[in-house]
C-alpha cells in the first residue's frame, strides 16, 4: 500500500508522524511468526516555493491551478494508491479541481473530518460557542461556517479567526517562545469578536495543520483568558487515526510490526535550514522516521511540471 499524505508546508508532517506512532503501537499476537506489513508513505510538499506560498498568491484561481498541476504530476510520478490532503487550505479547493487526474486514486481531505468533530462537539455542547482559528484562505473560504449554519448552529455561536503568518513562524521557531507570544495575540483577537463571558463553554477548532505542534500552547492561552470550559479539536489527531484504520483495513488483522515503514519526502525545493531545525525538534519525539524523512528530503522539481 502506498499513501500520500500532502499539505501546503510542512504541518501535515504532524499527521505522517501520529500515524506511524500509532501504527508502531499495534500489538502483534506473542504466537505469530514475523508479520509481513507492506506500507509506503510519501509527504508531498504542495508548495510550489518557499516564498510563493498558497495565502500569498493572487487568488484562488492561481491556488487551484498549482493544486492541480501538483497533484497531477505526484499522481504520474510515484502512483500511490491514495492521497490523503492534510491541510485545511488545499482542502477547501478539492472539490473545484478539475477532473484531469486517475479518478480511481482516491482522494481525501481533512476539512471533512474536522466538520465531523465539530459537529460531534457541538451536538453534545448545544451551547457552547466554536472558536475556528486557522489560515486566511481557510477562514475566507467559509467552508466550515457554512458547513456550521447548514447544520443549525447559530451565526453568533461561531468565531472565526484569521491567523496570518502563523504557520510560518511556527515552522521557523524551534524553541518557540516567539510563536507563543503570537498564538497569544490570536486568541486575544479571537476573544474580541466572542459575544459572552468566562463561563461560556469554548470549542476550539485548530483548522491549520501547523497548529496541531503547540496545541498546548492555545489550550494554555484560552485557559489564562479565564475560559476553563474548554474542549480543543485537533483534526490532526484524528486523520491520523482515520489513515491507521484505513491501513489496517487493508492488510491482514495484526499484520503490523515495528520499523517496517517506509517514509520519503518530496519538495519542489529544498526546505530552508532553519525549518528543518524546528520541525525535526518537534517531530522527533513523536516519530523518528519521520524527522528522518525532512531531513533527507528528495528535490523533485518536476512536480510543478506542465
Amino acid at each position: 500500500m502506498h499513501i500520500v499524505i500532502t499539505d501546503s508546508g510542512l504541518g501535515g508532517l504532524s499527521v505522517c508522524a501520529q500515524l506511524i506512532q500509532l501504527l508502531k503501537n499495534c500489538s502483534v499476537p506473542e504466537n505469530s511468526d514475523t508479520p509481513i506489513f507492506d506500507i509506503k508513505i510519501t509527504y508531498v510538499n504542495a508548495v510550489p516555493s518557499n516564498d510563493c506560498g498558497y495565502n500569498k498568491m493572487s487568488g484562488k484561481k492561481e491556488q487551484i491551478e498549482t493544486f492541480e498541476k501538483i497533484i497531477s504530476n505526484t499522481l504520474h510520478l510515484i502512483s500511490p494508491d491514495s492521497i490523503f490532503v492534510a491541510c485545511g487550505t488545499l482542502s477547501v479547493l478539492l472539490n473545484e479541481l478539475a477532473p484531469t487526474y486517475d479518478q480511481s486514486v482516491k482522494i481525501e481531505g481533512i476539512v471533512s473530518i474536522g466538520f465531523q468533530m465539530l459537529k460531534d462537539s457541538l451536538k453534545k455542547y448545544p451551547k457552547a460557542k466554536a472558536v475556528i482559528m486557522a489560515t486566511p484562505t481557510t477562514i475566507n473560504n467559509k467552508t466550515l461556517q457554512r458547513e456550521l449554519l447548514n447544520f443549525g448552529i447559530p451565526e453568533n455561536q461561531i468565531v472565526a479567526q484569521s491567523c496570518p503568518n502563523l504557520a510560518n513562524e511556527i515552522s521557523n521557531d524551534p524553541e518557540g517562545s516567539k510563536v507563543r507570544k503570537i498564538i497569544q495575540y490570536w486568541v486575544k483577537k479571537s476573544l474580541q469578536q466572542l459575544q459572552g463571558n468566562t463561563k461560556d463553554h469554548l470549542i476550539l477548532f485548530l483548522g491549520c495543520t501547523h497548529y496541531s505542534y503547540h496545541e498546548n500552547i492555545f489550550k494554555l492561552s484560552f485557559i489564562n483568558e479565564g475560559f476553563s470550559k474548554l474542549t480543543v479539536l485537533n483534526p490532526n489527531s484524528a486523520a491520523a487515526e482515520k489513515l491507521k484504520n484505513y491501513v489496517l483495513n487493508d492488510q491482514t488483522v495484526y499484520s503490523v510490526s515495528k520499523n517496517s515503514f517506509l517514509i520519503n519526502f518530496l519538495s519542489p525545493y529544498a526546505i530552508p535550514e532553519q525549518e528543518i531545525i524546528t520541525l525535526k525538534k518537534l517531530l522527533t519525539p513523536i516519530s523518528p522516521e519521520t524527522s528522518h524523512a525532512l531531513v533527507n528530503a528528495h528535490i523533485v522539481p518536476e512536480l510543478l511540471d506542465d
